[in-house]
Parts: C-alpha cells; sequence; structure tokens
C-alpha cells in the first residue's frame, strides 16, 4: 500500500511497515508515531536525524500492515 493508506491504518492502531523492513512504525496513546528499529530502539518520528532518509520512505507504495498473532 501506499503510505496515505499507510498513515489511515496508523490512525486506526495498526502497526505498519515497509515490506523489507524487521521493525515497523505505530502511533502510541499520545498520538505520536514512533519508529520502532530493528535493533528494539524506539525513536518519535518527530526527532528523526535523517529528514530525507525518512521522507524518502514515506514516499514508497510497499507499507505494509503487520498482521498480530
Amino acid at each position: 500500500m501506499n503510505f496515505a493508506g499507510a498513515i489511515f491504518a496508523l490512525m486506526r492502531g495498526h502497526k505498519v511497515k515497509r515490506a523489507h523492513w524487521t521493525g515497523y512504525w505505530y502511533k502510541n496513546d499520545a498520538g505520536q508515531v514512533i519508529i520502532h528499529k530493528h535493533d528494539g530502539e524506539e525513536l518519535n518520528l518527530k526527532d528523526t536525524t535523517d529528514i530525507i532518509y525518512t521522507l524518502s520512505n514515506c514516499a514508497c507504495d510497499d507499507w505494509e500492515i503487520i498482521k498480530e498473532w
């Protein structure tokens, strides 16, 4: 799905990721988008230090909802 679909999924409480990522993004109870990185570290999206990299991910269309199990 594209990033617009990923945003709507985040707003509905889903975790989303790009197809090749082992990490994911989610919205916490405070309404902030949190990046859960592959190493377990978490970062608020607004605190990202490489905005071009982050925006380039937003431009991709291989986003998917993580199925909870």
